[in-house]
């Protein structure tokens, strides 16, 4: 190869890599559906900057600090609570969505949070975990949601404490058949977008294109491919709340 041909190559190479754009993603969502719907949010998100991102499925707290150091560029959504704790991270100001946590048990009495038994928590949901310190609630972290379900299945745990967002996605490889949910608290809160703070100059149309994708209602789809996935395989989630209708 003439060397003027290695010598573009070498120095096209430092540019390549430093255009990669990396997101963090939870690791809870790496099971194959949750990966199609996030990714290709986030890929619609940022194609109109000229930006494919590349995808990183990490535990939660790793991940945060890697997007917080810059070693990753952004992190795909966390309730606005997790992400204040991060210094050099910028909330996208458009909100992804919202979300409440929810009771997922094997029978009906266990949907209480006074009941009297353990609570297992998915060990990347920060938000529960911040719950069960707030509530002095005795909450036994699973390693992801996969594994809390199967758990479930198998009578080793009788509920878990999840959110009313993304957790349902897994529900068909656990085996269950049948689960019942409770609202666990009334309140209410807003997943954002994150940036570390390099990327500051994005802020603005990243929001805009959030903006744009909600108004078309793309985002609710993403969404909803997960939150109905049980029924697809013929599973029931059967409602405690008043005046709510079971998901079949």
């Amino acid at each position: 190869m003439p060397r003027y041909f290695i010598l573009l190559a070498l120095l096209w190479l430092p540019a390549a890599f430093a255009n990669t754009y990396r997101v963090n993603i939870s690791e809870a969502l790496s099971y194959t559906l949750g990966q199609q719907q996030i990714t290709a949010m986030f890929s619609a998100i940022y194609a109109p900057l000229g930006i494919q991102p590349e995808f990183e499925f990490l535990p939660s707290e790793r991940g945060l600090h890697l997007v917080n150091e810059g070693e990753l560029d952004a992190e795909a959504g966390r309730v606005d609570l997790i992400g204040a704790r991060y210094a050099n991270l910028i909330a996208v100001p458009a909100p992804l969505g919202q979300l409440k946590l929810m009771l997922l048990c094997t029978d009906p009495k266990y949907c209480d949070l006074s009941y009297e038994t353990d609570l297992a928590i998915i060990a990347g949901n920060l938000i529960t975990v911040w719950f069960c310190q707030q509530h002095q609630l005795n909450c036994n972290r699973v390693q992801n949601d996969i594994s809390a379900y199967q758990a479930l299945s198998r009578g080793r745990v009788n509920r878990i404490l999840a959110t009313d967002k993304y957790a349902l996605g897994s529900l068909c490889e656990s085996g269950l058949t049948t689960l019942y949910s409770k609202t666990a608290s009334e309140r209410t809160f807003t997943i954002y977008h994150y940036v570390h703070k390099k990327h500051r100059a994005l802020v603005p149309k990243l929001s805009a294109h959030i903006k744009a994708i909600r108004k078309s209602g793309q985002l609710r789809q993403y969404a909803e491919r997960l939150e109905n996935a049980f029924s697809q395989c013929q599973g029931q989630l059967i409602s405690l709340d008043p005046s709510t209708d079971s998901h079949t």
